[in-house]
């Protein structure tokens, strides 16, 4: 049977494992002295860095949040601001397109109107053209009426 297998002898007689004497107290010195400078060395050091660590990103958390704050903020503004220029550009549009028909309107008149005297005043040229016409007719109207009877005739009429 191996070794490790078998009862320690102290175990066996039912005395104690751990002898009480001046040893413990030693090892109690060492194990302080050693918790002491692997505190200083090790332990503090590292509590250290995870504390800044864990400055370093609420740090950077806070200084997010804050971006996205000033992110809104500015979206909100830009888009008003864009809602403002959007309705400037509609008040101008309607503004633009109102005169360009009221213009429209005034030369369409002005054209109807001088179309109007145009043709008042070529209706009152044609009568005058056509009195004059009709007059000189029928000034004319004998001698012409005399020539073609002449002509059929053959000779003279008085």
């Amino acid at each position: 049977m191996p070794s490790f297998l078998n009862p320690h002898p102290v175990l066996l007689a039912g005395g104690s494992p751990v002898d009480l004497d001046g040893s413990l107290f030693v090892q109690l010195a060492i194990l302080a002295i050693a918790f002491v400078i692997l505190r200083a060395l090790v332990f503090r050091p590292v509590m250290n860095l995870f504390d800044a660590r864990e400055q370093a990103m609420e740090g950077s958390k806070r200084e997010a949040q804050e971006m996205e704050h000033d992110a809104a903020q500015k979206r909100e503004r830009f888009e008003g601001e864009l809602r403002a220029v959007r309705q400037k550009a509609t008040e101008d549009r309607d503004r633009l397109r109102n005169q360009a028909l009221q213009l429209a309107r005034e030369l369409t008149e002005r054209a109807r109107r001088e179309n109007t005297a145009t043709l008042s005043s070529a209706k009152a040229q044609l009568e005058l053209e056509a009195k004059d016409a009709r007059q000189k007719a029928l000034a004319d109207a004998p001698a012409l009426a005399r020539q073609i009877a002449e002509k059929l005739l053959g000779r003279s009429v008085n």
